[in-house]
């Protein structure tokens, strides 16, 4: 993981970088917000932000990576111990609030936390987005399909076809169906377009393509 600390203490900033990068981060520092604007474009995948600095207000540079990143996590630092400072903190955003001074170990427990949190939302979002029959899988938001761990090439309707039929599994679907939940219901009628990309999807999908099924004088399935 990339860390970004900004803190115009240089002491504070040294002990943090040695401190993170015996943890194996990769670290970026900065003392102001000049060097701070510039480390962005190096891509962090968190920031570390003093709010006193000797040329932007904390509060500035924490809209403007927000603003670029929503997503971004950042913790911030302050040798504020005002309750309304944090509070204000935690209100725009900020995943942490820690005051200095402040002891390395319980920093790197907040950054643990913070990890542990996204890591939880990757695999949610991951789990949502992973559609898988037999040894086919669907990437729904990059629209990829693999078979056999090999990626294949889908047009957009034949990734929307498969997408249902995996979704629906063992449910029959006649072909206007299929036509107005894939093609859209200006193609009623045309059922042989229906036919024609089946034909198309079981080829791509070699051995795989046997499951997808013709119930005769109805349309398909895909057979589990």
């Amino acid at each position: 993981m990339k860390v970004l600390v900004i803190d115009d203490e240089l002491s504070i900033l040294n002990l943090i970088r040695l401190t993170l990068e015996l943890e194996n981060y990769s670290v970026l520092t900065a003392s102001n917000g000049k060097e701070a604007l510039r480390h962005w474009e190096e891509k962090p995948d968190m920031i570390l932000l003093d709010l006193m600095l000797p040329d932007k207000d904390g509060y500035e540079l924490f809209g403007i990576f927000r603003k670029q990143d929503a997503h971004i996590p950042i913790i911030m630092l302050t040798a504020k111990s005002q309750i309304n400072d944090k509070l204000l903190g935690l209100q725009i955003g900020a995943d942490d609030y820690i005051t200095k001074p402040f002891h390395s170990t319980e920093l790197l427990l907040r950054m643990k936390a913070i990890e542990r949190r996204i890591l939880a939302r990757s695999l949610t979002k991951t789990a949502e987005n992973l559609l898988q029959f037999r040894s086919i899988r669907l990437y729904s938001a990059e629209r990829k399909a693999f078979v056999n761990n090999e990626e294949i090439s889908l047009t957009y309707r034949e990734f929307d076809l498969l997408r249902l039929f995996i979704i629906n599994k063992q449910r029959v679907f006649t072909r206007d169906e299929l036509l107005t939940k894939v093609w859209g219901i200006e193609y009623i009628g045309h059922s042989r377009a229906v036919d024609i990309m089946i034909q198309r999807l079981r080829k791509k999908l070699g051995a795989n393509g046997n499951d997808i099924k013709t119930i005769y004088g109805v349309g398909y399935k895909l057979e589990e």
